[in-house]
């Protein structure tokens, strides 16, 4: 069977169609990755299924693969597939050069996996020739619904997506991957309910990574240590068939106090799989970066790491210069002091050790965005003085069903033990996906709204 899905739209006739994005697993003969999916194998056991797939032969033209990050640098292009890097300037480009002091650092951050214990697994079932149920592993069974509507052409009434208690993701299940399409395909093919699981290996190179990523930083100050100049420079990967990109220099424009910054972003296009976000995306990647360089430029200033970040507090966003809707950075830096007893430790780098290894103890500041998704959440509230909550959100180990529940029985002031929240499958009214750090906020609104 074919995916109809993948076939090129013709946007003249339904402006709103969508081309698919990702690979097209199955679609043609072209091998894009290491671990991408060139068959699948079905049978009535696993000892068979793994045996008949040891079978399988496979003869490949053989073509340069360009696999080395640092190789191709001088291939970035901009996140958009041109030629132009996405820039960002506030007063002044390298306004760092001018300062009476200033350092330069480079960074290579290499591909970081997800690999959460449990691993990738669904069950395709078509009861009919237009109407399928999948149980899934994924962060958004809504999200994960569209995506096979799309894909197979069906009523979204006639996809059924089910994923209450999935394990970790930490990002690796935020979208569709080529072996859930692969499933559904031999489930339609053979007419009956397939189960697939992902080998540990597979899971290196079919579900997504964290992006390997260069970084040039440079930061100019004067003698007291006030910020004139920060210019942030990121390269990263991503597959030759698809962009992907994160916000590896957004933080660098607003975490501290300074007239002159810049960015460039820009992407190396590889013979990989496409990365996907995980655990801070981006900002993470960038604030290691941005911080190292900034305990570098407070050593070169003979000025404590955390002192230095106090003279270049920013008391408003000096990016869109509007005030914080809340901020408490300098009292967590207090009490990061405190707990750790900062005053007592040697601030020459490399002169501790133990047991014949350089230890110590240093610090940094990470931000990500604060932000709330569309949530709808269900209330039934029944005659035998029990509450029930429904929203079509998986849960990944945040204890989302028990926030709900504490938040509606804190509205509601009615025992927890009398609440139930029902959640995880896409039949339920919309919820959000489990992703940037919002589930709660975002569905705990809801919750709090329908009480």
């Amino acid at each position: 069977p074919k995916v109809p899905g993948f076939e090129p739209v013709d946007k003249k006739a339904n402006p709103k169609a969508q081309e698919w994005q990702g690979l097209k697993v199955f679609y043609d003969n072209k091998i894009y990755s290491n671990g991408q999916p060139i068959a699948i194998v079905v049978a009535d056991t696993f000892e068979r299924a793994v045996y008949a797939a040891s079978l399988v032969k496979a003869k490949y033209a053989k073509e340069v693969a360009e696999t080395d990050f640092e190789k191709n640098l001088g291939k970035a292009r901009g996140p958009r597939g041109d030629a132009a890097p996405q820039l960002y300037k506030r007063g002044e480009a390298d306004a760092y050069k001018k300062a009476p002091v200033f350092i330069e650092e480079e960074y290579l951050l290499p591909i970081e996996t997800h690999n959460p214990m449990e691993m990738h697994a669904l069950i395709a079932h078509w009861e009919a020739p237009d109407k399928i149920t999948v149980y899934d592993k994924t962060q958004g069974p809504k999200d994960t619904q569209g995506e096979l509507v799309q894909a197979f052409q069906l009523p979204e009434k006639n996809v059924k997506v089910i994923a209450e208690y999935v394990g970790g993701g930490f990002g690796s299940a935020l979208r569709v991957w080529p072996h859930e399409i692969a499933a559904v395909l031999a489930a339609k093919k053979i007419n009956r309910p397939v189960k697939l699981m992902l080998s540990r290996d597979q899971m290196f190179t079919m579900v997504g990574y964290r992006p390997c990523a260069y970084q040039k930083i440079g930061i100019g100050a004067t003698t007291d240590g006030k910020l004139t100049g920060i210019t942030h420079t990121a390269i990263a990967q991503t597959s030759s068939y698809e962009n992907f990109t994160e916000g590896i220099v957004n933080a660098t424009k607003f975490l501290y106090d300074c007239p002159n910054v810049n960015t460039s972003y820009q992407l190396v296009p590889l013979d990989v799989s496409t990365p996907i976000w995980m655990r801070g995306p981006g900002e993470a990647t960038g604030c290691y970066a941005f911080e190292s360089a900034l305990d570098e430029l407070s050593y070169k200033l003979k000025i404590d790491p955390v002192e230095l970040r106090i003279r270049n507090y920013a008391e408003t966003d000096p990016e869109r210069k509007l005030p914080w809707s809340s901020k408490y950075l300098k009292e967590c830096y207090q009490l990061g002091m405190d707990k750790i007893g900062w005053s007592k430790r040697s601030a020459t780098p490399r002169s501790l050790q133990e047991d014949g290894w350089l230890v110590g103890y240093g610090m940094g500041s990470g931000v990500f965005s604060a932000m709330r998704w569309v949530a709808t959440v269900r209330g039934v509230l029944r005659d035998n003085g029990t509450l029930l909550l429904q929203s079509a959100v998986s849960d990944m180990g945040p204890g989302t069903a028990t926030a709900m529940v504490q938040i509606a029985s804190q509205a509601m002031d009615m025992p927890a033990e009398k609440i139930t929240f029902e959640l995880g499958s896409s039949a339920l009214p919309p919820g959000p996906t489990q992703g940037g750090s919002a589930t709660t906020s975002t569905l705990g609104s809801a919750v709090y709204d329908v009480c």
